[in-house]
């Protein structure tokens, strides 16, 4: 009988430590996320055991099954753990919500049903209870919020990865929205970047051929420069001065005097959502939207030399007179001119097909360091893809099969080959984000004409949405590069030396009693 009693004992002892993983998997902090690593591990562990084991069955079930089955059930297989994942993600916020959103749109590969269940991450988390809301206003604004608003509506418009927003009425009668973002996330995200394992995990459950360090570095950039909210005004600020006036690309007007460093008061915009766009729209008004996105993307990058880093559906406002609201500037990139002259060289040596003047340039950017090997045809194949809607010029379609292909091009066998600079690394961002957009626009058109203004600015070729007939004021007309304005208006946390080939580039702080307002 006694020699039952070790046994007993153990099996107590591992009763009891699972109960309190499973207390520890459950603890969640007012606002109802897990800020703890181990809490966080734990659930990512879960999924990803349990995926696991579905992808066990699938693989048994499929033994048998005829072509046709066997795709049923991988769809099955991708539909039941984007359900689980969606929920989880939800519901833990921070970078893994950040990473279900990318999932989203960017993986082409995901069935339609897995991908909408994705989808609703990047506006319809769960939100937080309306109670935590007014809290966190009064923390971050005082008294002065409740003095200056006179309704806030307590079901938010909108639960994102680490704020949600709120629409209000100010006393003085302006229609605004309050982004207030959730109490203790920035522990949580600190946590998850710590445990990159378990991150990198849920990378290759739906990206397999993704680098996921490459991806946990710009997450982690990202939502470090996204949780401060007084930047985000900053960058938003200058986003309005540099647009104001043009017929289709709208930035709502910011208001620091209810804004702080975890809320943010912006006026109020009305508009389709992408998806709700792409159900109602005809090919004309998506051939219009896929030129406005064109041109403030470009144009913001070229022209003034700054990029709003995250084109993701959740961000745009869709209206019916063919405009598009851009939201969200937590992360800005700033480049430098240097950068962006080699760029626009590289680009007419792929176009002019000079290999000897794309070789120069390609070491200019140090995207091939002194004393390592130089896989010529890799990197020329590596840029071609990258630069093929405008290396001919004929019309190029952003087909479905030309987003997937990027995740070979992207493969992390090939980039270890390639010194991939900071800017150039942000450039992923394009071939990840406006492309998958470009692709469920069925954009269409012959871009090599189009990209002329950036590729040759002193021809003066017009934006694009002039090529598409519309009239625009004469200031959004000039090709050339105008990074002073940038300079007068940008925050200062301005770009900083990275590389070799960049210099110091000095950025004027703006004082909040000149702030732009926006029509």
């Amino acid at each position: 009988m006694h020699s039952y009693i070790p046994w007993a004992i153990a099996g107590g002892v591992i009763v009891a430590a699972g109960l309190v993983l499973w207390l520890l998997a459950r603890r969640r902090n007012a606002a109802g996320i897990n800020t703890t690593a181990t809490s966080r591990t734990l659930q990512v562990g879960a999924l990803l055991t349990r995926s696991a084991l579905r992808k066990l069955v699938l693989r048994a079930r499929q033994l048998l099954a005829s072509r046709r089955r066997r795709q049923q059930l991988r769809s099955q297989y991708h539909v039941k753990s984007a359900q689980e994942a969606a929920q989880l993600m939800g519901n833990m916020k921070g970078v893994f919500m950040k990473l279900g959103q990318i999932i989203s749109f960017a993986d082409e590969s995901l069935p339609s049903e897995a991908r909408a269940m994705l989808r609703g991450l990047q506006k319809d988390a769960p939100p937080m209870a309306f109670e935590l809301v007014e809290a966190m206003l009064e923390r971050e604004l005082g008294k002065r919020w409740r003095e200056q608003v006179k309704h806030i509506d307590e079901e938010p418009l909108a639960a994102a990865s680490i704020g949600q927003v709120h629409e209000a009425r100010l006393r003085d009668g302006r229609h605004v929205v309050f982004k207030v973002q959730y109490p203790d996330v920035d522990t949580a995200i600190r946590s998850d970047l710590r445990a990159a394992a378990g991150l990198g995990s849920i990378i290759q459950l739906f990206l397999p051929n993704a680098d996921h360090k490459a991806v946990l570095a710009e997450l982690a950039e990202r939502l470090d420069d996204e949780l401060d909210y007084r930047r985000e005004l900053r960058n938003q600020q200058l986003f309005c001065q540099l647009w104001r006036g043009h017929p289709y690309i709208r930035v709502p007007e910011v208001y620091p005097e209810l804004s702080a460093r975890r809320v943010l008061c912006q006026a109020y915009c009305r508009g389709m959502s992408f998806y709700e766009f792409l159900e109602r729209s005809n090919a004309r008004e998506r051939e219009l939207a896929v030129f406005v996105l064109n041109d403030f993307v470009f144009d913001s990058m070229h022209r003034f030399h700054v990029f709003n880093g995250d084109p993701h559906p959740g961000n745009y406002l869709f209206h019916e007179d063919g405009g598009v609201t851009f939201l969200d500037f937590g992360c800005i990139k700033y480049f430098d001119a240097a950068f962006l002259a080699h760029m626009q060289a590289l680009n007419r040596a792929i176009v002019e097909r000079d290999r000897e003047a794309f070789d120069e340039h390609i070491h200019k950017l140090e995207i091939v360091l002194p004393g390592r090997p130089y896989a010529r045809e890799m990197t020329w194949d590596f840029f071609q893809y990258h630069a093929a809607p405008f290396a001919e010029d004929a019309e190029f379609e952003f087909t479905h099969e030309y987003v997937a292909r990027a995740k070979q091009v992207m493969n992390l066998k090939d980039l270890k080959m390639l010194n991939l600079p900071p800017d150039l690394l942000f450039f992923n961002r394009i071939t990840f984000g406006l492309n998958a957009i470009f692709a469920q626009l069925g954009a269409r058109a012959n871009f090599q004409r189009l990209y002329r203004r950036y590729l040759y600015p002193a021809e003066d070729i017009a934006p694009s949405l002039a090529h598409a007939g519309a009239e625009l004021p004469a200031r959004f007309l000039p090709a050339r590069a105008e990074p002073a304005a940038v300079k007068a208006l940008a925050a200062p946390q301005a770009p900083s030396a990275a590389t070799g080939y960049r210099q110091e580039s000095a950025a004027s702080a703006q004082s909040e009693s000149d702030t732009p307002t926006c029509a």
